[in-house]
């Protein structure tokens, strides 16, 4: 009778530490972030979003080295979420985005935020770290603030995830509307340009 073991979690190849962004890091966070956008894998930033939220952001270095950054933007009392979640190609498959999430998670949990959610490409890794798929609409917060300025609001193809932390906290402790009583803008699946017409020859 044979047996087998369970296949282990790779490790990074070297000490990984897991801080908090200063100023300096906003470079290395964007080239990062925006190379691995080249490979539609996530949303580009912009230097002035990067820049005005490094304090959302932390960092991982594996032996002092730059491996990755994540950010945990406040979206409203009760909800948080986790973005521009980047691990270097040379040092991804190591548990190194695990590292940043569990650090993200720490935090919310520190703010008093019960629940998290992440608009992604790979749900299979947020799946694992204990997302669940939910609908674009139950997250109306990040609607008004973010997508509908996002060239791709009318046939977004990220996925929507969300986590809860505390399955006690009750939204209606909190200020203002629930979430679900927000009116959301339309969307559409698709989006067709309007036409030009061209103006009549004299």
């Amino acid at each position: 009778m044979s047996s087998s073991s369970p296949t282990p979690v790779p490790t990074a190849p070297g000490h990984v530490t897991v801080r908090p962004a200063v100023v300096a890091d906003a470079k290395l966070i964007m080239q990062l972030v925006n190379e691995l956008a080249l490979q539609q894998v996530m949303l580009p930033r912009s230097p002035a979003s990067v820049i005005e939220n490094i304090r959302d952001f932390v960092i991982a270095e594996v032996d002092g080295q730059f491996a990755g950054c994540g950010a945990l933007a406040i979206t409203w009392t009760d909800i948080a979420e986790v973005r521009s979640l980047a691990v270097a190609p040379a040092m991804q498959k190591h548990g190194i985005g695990r590292r940043i999430v569990d650090a993200l998670v720490d935090d919310a949990k520190r703010l008093g935020i019960p629940r998290l959610f992440a608009f992604t490409y790979v749900p299979g890794f947020f799946a694992k770290m204990g997302f669940t798929i939910c609908e674009h609409e139950q997250l109306p917060h990040k609607v008004f603030n973010d997508c509908t300025h996002c060239p791709k609001f009318l046939a977004c193809d990220e996925i929507a995830m969300t986590r809860v932390l505390d399955a006690k906290a009750s939204p209606s402790k909190f200020f203002a509307k629930p979430q679900r009583a927000i009116p959301l803008p339309q969307r559409t699946p698709q989006f067709s340009p309007p036409v030009i017409e061209k103006p009549a020859k004299a």
